[in-house]
């Protein structure tokens, strides 16, 4: 019987420091984050090293990834982000995992 690794969500948001909708957009994963546990990290788009992300998003922040794939940006709606984040968690629990093989 195969052990299974609970599914884990690390949201990143792209940010920048200028950034008022990132206010609120953090304010909103907090309340967020009681309903579906997760990680976060901040990405500054401005700092060296950042410049395809400052490309990509520039005009866009706050932009939000899951687990390295596109969520949402702009403003966080936390029912709607709750329900997205527990479709990606039913999913992930779904999927097998390439350890299976290993054990």
């Amino acid at each position: 019987m195969a052990l299974r690794i609970a599914p884990r969500l690390v949201l990143t948001m792209f940010t920048h420091n200028r950034c008022q909708l990132c206010v609120t957009a953090k304010e909103a994963l907090e309340i967020v984050r009681q309903r579906v546990p997760f990680e976060i990290k901040e990405v500054d788009i401005r700092q060296p090293g950042n410049e395809k992300w400052f490309e990509e998003y520039k005009f866009d922040v706050p932009v939000i990834h899951a687990n390295d794939e596109f969520l949402l940006w702009h403003r966080v709606n936390v029912d709607d982000t709750v329900a997205k984040l527990q479709d990606i968690l039913k999913n992930a629990a779904r999927e097998p995992s390439d350890r299976d093989d290993d054990l």
